[in-house]
């Protein structure tokens, strides 16, 4: 259980990363085009309500399963 776990957390991870990573490819066309762009400055704006929500979401994933883990190791040991 621990390890699919650690596979879950690496994954997530893993999109957290490639999805910081187009916020900043976002951020930089975003500077280079100019105020004016209101459509990119809109898909920039989802882009981070995205990654805010994914933070949540793997916040709350970590923690339930951080207790089921520990739920079971609890059981294991009795």
């Amino acid at each position: 259980m621990e390890q699919r776990h650690s596979i879950s957390l690496h994954r997530t991870e893993e999109a957290m990363k490639r999805l910081g990573t187009a916020i900043d490819r976002l951020e930089s066309a975003s500077a280079r085009v100019g105020a004016g762009d209101l459509l990119l400055a809109g898909e920039l704006r989802g882009a981070r309500d995205d990654y805010a929500q994914l933070e949540e979401t793997t916040r709350v994933v970590s923690n339930r399963l951080d207790a089921a883990i520990d739920r079971l190791r609890g059981l294991l040991e009795e």
